[in-house]
């Protein structure tokens, strides 16, 4: 990562040819990213019940965006990307420790947003790669997620990555139509892969 001016600690930028032909990238959002990276959120939203959010829930303003975006460029125990395609966002995640005492300073928790457009793509699986780039340069020990177990699709992939499933939470998300949905906890060991 590189510094770039005094508001921000770590740049993170990497490109890709997807399988259509077109650039990807993945790289670290600036303040003025805060309204597109909103739009894409809302839109995920409506897309699919995978998420944690009913459609609308997304309230965050465009202050509120770019402080956040301020503050994931600053804080050393986490790392907020989003990918673009054409110069459109299409996907974001991020991966953090899940505290910053001692006790637990080995383990980060992560999340992920893709378009429903550029699924299948590989762009979830790159961005993966980055946040599993993350916690091997951090010292991370175990990355953990939670997926919704009708998500076979990403289910497939982080299995793919060497995800393992350690336990189910029985209606972890109850949805807007009564429905509920399980997850599973799954956990990404690097100790044993580094």
């Amino acid at each position: 990562m590189k510094a770039y001016g005094e508001n921000y600690k770590k740049e993170y930028r990497d490109e890709h040819i997807l399988k259509n032909g077109e650039v990807l990238v993945i790289r670290t959002p600036v303040e003025d990213d805060a309204e597109h990276l909103i739009e894409q959120m809302k839109t995920v939203d409506c897309e699919t019940k995978f998420l944690a959010r009913e459609p609308g829930e997304f309230s965050f303003t465009v202050e509120q965006e770019k402080k956040f975006i301020k503050n994931s460029l600053t804080d050393d125990n986490m790392l907020f990307l989003l990918s673009e395609v054409n110069g459109c966002i299409v996907g974001n995640c991020s991966v953090g420790r899940i505290s910053t005492q001692k006790r637990f300073l080995h383990r980060a928790t992560m999340g992920i947003a893709l378009k429903k457009d550029y699924w299948q793509m590989g762009i979830g699986k790159k961005m993966m790669h980055a946040c599993i780039k993350w916690c091997e340069n951090n010292g991370i020990e175990q990355l953990e997620l939670e997926v919704v177990t009708q998500n076979f699709r990403a289910l497939s992939m982080y299995l793919g990555l060497g995800f393992e499933v350690f336990g189910t939470k029985k209606h972890a998300m109850k949805y807007s139509d009564g429905t509920y949905g399980d997850e599973y906890h799954m956990i990404y060991f690097l100790k044993d892969k580094l």
